[in-house]
């Protein structure tokens, strides 16, 4: 049977809580969607409340005013765990930080002891490598072991400072832009942290390696070259490094760098006119794809300009609270209060060391 809204109730979020779940994936957990739905189990619940979160104006359809979410106590219900999907998905699609981060993780606390693994075996210095392993010998150890430095989380978010008329009476879609922009700095403030943690590590041991262009490239002192450039990437291997982050100084002279002069470009346009057709294939794709992104948060070092590199997928995982925001938006709905808080506790920590690094230009 289709889980209604009648069903909803207070206890659920507590629930879904204790289950390290949103109150959205506790739903599914009851009413899971059903192959191809283009509805989530949450938002089928606004749809029986009769709540429109965004306007289509050429279909002459218009979104919700608030109040819409008071006027039963099953609907208002919905309220706390909308106003925190808003705010995750404002924060989650911020470009940077979505280039920065691998996942997300729900606890139920405050604090986090993540795992990380020891590839130095103390019995044999050469763990990480595939050797023959003769009859009855051991093979070497790589051990996954808690951090000895807990994770901590902080809030990130504003307190919006309205009276509960104002925010009742004001269109859903409205509210959407507040939040998200809410969400926005939010993300900026998470991105600045996670670019702390990318350098300085998280408490575990784990800052990133610095390496200095001209230990790479004898003729990129205080200037990047191509060469400095391309030993960094290397530096990475067995895997590779698709994201680089750093400040307005630091992105400048990398798109120099990277891309061709005018000239050479030119050279190049009438070459390939003439019948020259040359490619190169990197099957390790060890180069190929590498993201841009520009903080003003990457701090130099030294001050000197400084790239952050990760590999995206292994570097950085965020950590968050589940009911964080949910709990400062329900005293909101039930009290009547004048400060909505939106925000959500979380924190970040590295999960491969080696796949963070740092190049400094001098």
């Amino acid at each position: 049977m289709p889980f209604v809204l009648s069903q909803l109730t207070d206890d659920m979020y507590r629930e879904a809580h204790s289950k390290e779940m949103t109150l959205s994936m506790y739903l599914e957990t009851l009413d899971p969607s059903p192959e191809g739905s283009t509805l989530d189990a949450f938002e089928r619940l606004l749809k029986q409340a009769g709540i429109i979160t965004q306007s289509i104006p050429e279909k002459n359809i218009f979104a919700s005013k608030v109040e819409a979410f008071y006027r039963t106590n099953e609907n208002k219900l919905l309220f706390p765990e909308y106003i925190a999907r808003t705010l995750v998905q404002a924060m989650t699609e911020y470009p940077v930080f979505n280039y920065l981060v691998a996942s997300r993780t729900p606890i139920d606390s405050n604090v986090y002891k993540a795992a990380y693994l020891d590839m130095d075996d103390p019995k044999n210095k050469k763990a990480t490598e595939m050797r023959r392993v003769t009859e009855a010998a051991d093979l070497p150890t790589a051990r996954l072991r808690l951090g000895e430095t807990a994770i901590t989380l902080y809030k990130y978010g504003r307190a919006i400072e309205a009276s509960y008329e104002a925010v009742r009476r004001m269109d859903i879609n409205l509210l959407n832009i507040h939040i998200q922009e809410i969400g926005l700095h939010a993300a900026d403030n998470k991105v600045a942290e996670i670019l702390n943690v990318i350098r300085d590590g998280d408490g575990n041991n784990n800052a990133a390696p610095v390496h200095k262009s001209s230990e790479l490239d004898s003729q990129a002192t205080n200037n990047l070259t191509d060469e400095a450039f391309i030993r960094f990437l290397l530096k990475f291997y067995p895997r590779k490094c698709n994201t680089i982050v750093s400040d307005e100084d630091g992105l400048v002279q990398l798109i120099k760098v990277l891309y061709p002069t005018y000239a050479t470009a030119r050279l190049m346009d009438e070459l390939i006119a003439r019948g020259l057709n040359v490619s190169v294939t990197l099957g390790q794709d060890l180069f190929a794809n590498v993201t841009l992104l520009y903080s003003p948060h990457a701090k130099k070092i030294n001050n000197k300009i400084t790239y952050y590199g990760i590999n995206r997928e292994s570097a950085i995982e965020e950590i968050f609270e589940v009911g964080s925001t949910i709990s400062e938006a329900d005293k909101f709905i039930k009290n009547q209060t004048q400060i909505l808080t939106v925000s959500e506790n979380s924190g970040f920590r590295k999960i491969l060391k080696g796949s963070s690094k740092i190049l400094t230009v001098e």
